[in-house]
């Protein structure tokens, strides 16, 4: 995880992504990418018509303002301990960071950032995603694997090997019916080729799997929850609500997701 791609906007968030994304770098010796993705091109996608009515003035503005925010991440960048850069691009957000993470190996996002779903969806890059007021600083904690036994779920838990082979202890949690096989040995195997031993939980499911998830990870002093995200139809999680859709709404503890 040496590539470390970290979307820029003057959201009060970025504080904590930043940090999050030099505590990475300096750990795996990595480079930070800070891209900072002009409103321009989103201003005309929300133009009726087309972005005619925009005035050189607006674009101006806009361009300047970015410009200032780029600089100031810069300068404060300057005395630190890690490689990095910071580019600005006239591409929508969504269009910017897909772009960009075609270079990256992992995005350190905001979890309350609107297009996260967005971007994990569209990327096949993981996405390790903060809470407001959380920035994860340490990677020598406990780290918990969710899992499903699923696709979306075995994405994330490859993408998260390097982050794992750091935590100071490892848990591969199972949230299953009394009916249900249980769906963790494989994944301890796996994990264990790669010399992380992880400790394997089967938890009978007593209320949502979501809040199992994240009561166990709080229980185990977990500092990241590794999970893929919606396994199920994005509609159906979004209608009925689901494990990915509670998490996203609701983690306060920081996530690594993949689909």
């Amino acid at each position: 995880m040496r590539s470390i791609l970290c979307p820029a906007d003057a959201a009060k968030t970025l504080d904590d992504r930043v940090e999050t994304a030099l505590a990475l770098a300096r750990l795996v010796d990595g480079h930070v990418a800070f891209d900072f993705a002009s409103p321009f091109g989103q201003m005309i996608a929300w133009e009726p018509f087309g972005g005619a009515a925009l005035t050189a003035q607006v674009i101006d503005q806009a361009r300047d303002n970015d410009r200032a925010l780029a600089s100031a991440l810069e300068a404060r960048l300057a005395p630190q301990d890690v490689p990095f850069d910071v580019e600005m691009t006239d591409a929508g957000r969504i269009e910017g960071v897909t772009a960009a993470a075609r270079y990256a190996d992992v995005i350190v996002m905001g979890l309350s950032d609107p297009v996260i779903e967005e971007i994990v969806l569209g990327t096949h890059c993981p996405v390790l995603a903060i809470p407001d007021g959380v920035p994860l600083l340490r990677f020598d904690v406990p780290m918990l694997v969710a899992w499903d036994g699923g696709n979306e779920g075995a994405r994330a838990m490859r993408a998260s090997v390097p982050l794992l082979r750091m935590a100071s202890a490892v848990h591969l949690v199972v949230v299953r019916d009394d009916d249900e096989p249980f769906a963790g040995a494989e994944a301890a195997s796996y994990l264990s080729r790669h010399g992380i031993h992880a400790e394997v939980h089967a938890i009978k499911r007593e209320g949502t799997a979501a809040a199992m998830i994240e009561a166990t990870a709080h229980e185990l002093g977990a500092g990241l929850i590794v999970m893929g995200l919606f396994g199920k139809s994005r509609l159906r999680e979004m209608v009925l609500g689901g494990v990915s859709r509670a998490m996203l709404d609701h983690s306060r503890i920081p996530l690594l997701l993949a689909h």
